[in-house]
């Protein structure tokens, strides 16, 4: 397996200069196609639900918010260009544009996603409003394709020599190492890493160490197992840290609830304060 297709969620916030960075530098690594993904969104509703939405709203109101949406646009296809002048010789790189309302611009950007190997978009600013926490939201959870997801934080290029893989047993942490396996071979150092009691599934099947099956993809890990506790996503944070890793490879843990998705406790965590890039399944 190889990585040879990668999408970018491109916003022309600064927060997000991260994810561009480090997409483009991993894209010049593998060898692989870049395509930067702008979303525009369309806050005015249809004109056929205008009355029953907000009787008092006026034409003006409208061509208001259309201009802004247009604003909007147009700051995408700059932040395009800034990008597509700095991304490393040799990578080549195009601009989609999604443009509609929230949650079908979510819907869209995820189906989006579908056609790539793997999704990199910033972690997002919950006080900047709702959109980019969305965007990832719909990109791990209904695309069916995994996602990196860039700390705000995160400086330089994308580094992939220490690959810590957070493992539990379960559904989404088999489809996460799976997905991985191309970052994993071109790691230095692989450790598996387990929090004791967080999950019955390891116990299951003695004998059936992960290890053995990343050494028969020619990946030498090693298994690590952090003493029980009842936050396993702190547990994560603390051991990422002190052992420097470069990237954290782990399911993505979450269901959705009516219109509300509901997050595991790990995954809430990391995803509200990830220590290193993260390499998600769901």
């Amino acid at each position: 397996m190889t990585i040879k297709d990668i999408l970018l969620h491109l916003d022309s916030a600064e927060a997000t200069q991260s994810a561009k960075d480090f997409a483009a530098s991993l894209a010049e690594q593998t060898g692989a196609h870049l395509t930067a993904g702008g979303v525009v969104i369309d806050y005015p509703p249809p004109a056929s639900e205008l009355a029953s939405f907000a009787p008092d709203w006026s034409f003006g109101n409208i061509e208001v918010l259309s201009k802004l949406a247009e604003m909007r646009r147009q700051a995408i296809e700059t932040a395009y260009e800034s990008f597509s002048a700095a991304v490393p010789a040799g990578v080549s790189s195009e601009l989609v544009v999604i443009q509609s309302f929230q949650e079908q611009a979510c819907d869209d950007f995820a189906r989006l996603a579908r056609h790539f190997d793997f999704t990199v978009i910033s972690q997002g600013d919950p006080e900047a409003g709702m959109d980019s926490r969305m965007l990832l939201s719909s990109a791990l959870f209904r695309s069916g394709r995994p996602v990196f997801v860039v700390p705000a934080a995160h400086r330089g290029p994308a580094k992939i020599d220490h690959a810590m893989v957070c493992w539990d047993g379960g559904m989404q942490a088999a489809k996460a190492l799976a997905e991985s396996l191309p970052l994993l071979a071109r790691a230095r150092k692989v450790e598996v890493v387990c929090v004791t009691g967080a999950s019955e599934s390891r116990k299951a099947l003695p004998g059936f160490d992960i290890t053995r099956h990343l050494a028969r993809h020619r990946i030498d890990a090693t298994l690590r197992e952090l003493p029980t506790s009842h936050d396993a996503g702190s547990a994560l944070i603390a051991y990422a840290r002190e052992s420097a890793a470069d990237v954290l490879v782990m399911g993505g843990y979450g269901h959705w609830r009516l219109s509300e998705l509901i997050l595991g406790g790990a995954t809430r965590s990391l995803l509200a304060a990830p220590p290193t890039p993260l390499f998600m399944a769901h």
